[in-house]
């Protein structure tokens, strides 16, 4: 059975996580990133109560995938969604990190994070959440889950596709 956890209570899974965000999203679009550079950024994902935060998915104690909820996550600011900033006093996050383990994808179990990411930013008082992906197929998953195409923009070179959905 699958469980969902805070990474908080979970430490001991960073490197397997970190190992499976680098082969999955890091290697592919990031060629400077590096397996002990997860580690680090996922080690200040420890917490429960400020972001950064990693949720992850347990099956027994074996750490199976995770996502993240952050303040920001890395793209830069464009036009597409200049409207951000008319946003100041609205609390506001962004999901990253989704990777589930390849033996363990197609049962759910990122549908299953992205509630659980979108419940603790609920509980953390946030109002929105946006994403991006640089997949150019993924976007549909997250459609139908609910998530609007915002725009296009670019995260070191790639074509992103941003997307946001409403909390509250």
């Amino acid at each position: 059975m699958i469980t969902i956890d805070l990474l908080k209570n979970h430490p001991q899974a960073i490197p397997r996580l970190a190992r499976l965000s680098y082969d999955l999203i890091s290697s592919l679009w990031i060629p400077e990133a590096s397996v002990e550079g997860s580690i680090e950024r996922f080690s200040g994902h420890l917490n429960s109560d400020i972001l950064p935060l990693t949720l992850v998915a347990l099956d027994g104690d074996r750490p199976v995938g995770m996502g993240s909820l952050r303040a920001n996550d890395g793209i830069s600011p464009s036009c597409v969604y200049a409207h951000l900033s008319t946003e100041a006093s609205a609390k506001v996050g962004w999901l990253g990190s989704l990777v589930i383990d390849p033996e363990y994808q197609k049962r759910g179990i990122g549908k299953a994070l992205i509630e659980a990411v979108k419940n603790k930013a609920k509980e953390l008082g946030l109002s929105k959440l946006y994403l991006f992906t640089l997949n150019p197929i993924i976007y549909h998953y997250y459609v139908r889950l609910g998530w609007n195409i915002l725009g296009t923009d670019t995260f070191r070179g790639h074509p992103a596709i941003v997307m946001e959905i409403q909390l509250q």
